[in-house]
């Protein structure tokens, strides 16, 4: 069945008429666009990866969210050239967000690392202020020459020989670091229980132990 074809529009003067349009382009002509949902979905993780962007300890969460938000954003769009979809103001607003939300991330992570962070550097000893603390302890019954620190920065002290805990302190703001502590007996006739640990922000992050030597190794940041 063929669709009924409507009579053309008047033609004017001196011009051939237009030719019939039938039901089905009718149809088309009037038909609305489908909502975007691409561009919908991409606004709304634009907007949360910078809300993300200021909360601590989730803040990487903020890349990803902004990245799949950009290319829904940018989808969306491309579906608004091609007439799939409407929403032309908000596919645009997405993609201006979305893009805004990974600057925002990316200055974000520069300020905290350069200037906001403070002075990078596994600081021996410990400087008040600095975001990390690191905790160096020994523990020997007969004393222990005991060399902690970083491989390029280390300290060399006595334990005393006591059940008690020697401690060393340190401290960072950032950067990446392997800590070592190694303590070994100052008198190798005597046989010599040592114990060793490295502790960052309070927990546990290498231990060992020996009858001459002990040595931790932990890597943070």
């Amino acid at each position: 069945m063929t669709d009924p074809q409507y009579p053309p529009t008047t033609a004017r003067h001196g011009s051939r008429p237009a030719p019939p349009v039938t039901a089905t382009e009718r149809r088309q002509a009037n038909a609305r666009p489908r909502r975007n949902v691409l561009a919908i979905l991409g606004l709304l993780l634009g907007v949360a990866a910078i809300v993300v962007t200021f909360v601590p300890d989730v803040e990487f969460v903020a890349w990803p969210l902004g990245g799949i938000g950009l290319v829904l954003a940018i989808v969306g769009l491309t579906q608004v050239k091609k007439g799939t979809a409407g929403d032309r103001g908000l596919a645009i607003t997405a993609t201006v967000v979305t893009a805004a939300a990974l600057l925002t991330t990316a200055g974000t992570l520069l300020y905290l690392t350069f200037i906001g962070g403070g002075e990078s550097g596994l600081h021996l000893p410990a400087v008040a202020g600095d975001k990390h603390s690191v905790v160096f302890q020994v523990t020997s019954a007969g004393g222990a020459t005991v060399r902690y620190g970083s491989l390029s920065d280390q300290r060399t002290e006595n334990a005393p020989a006591s059940t008690d805990p020697w401690e060393g302190q340190a401290s960072y703001n950032n950067g990446s670091y392997l800590l070592t502590l190694t303590a070994d007996t100052r008198n190798s006739n005597v046989n010599n229980v040592i114990s060793c640990a490295i502790l960052v922000d309070g927990k546990k992050v290498a231990e060992n132990s020996g009858t001459t030597i002990a040595l931790c190794t932990a890597n943070v940041g």
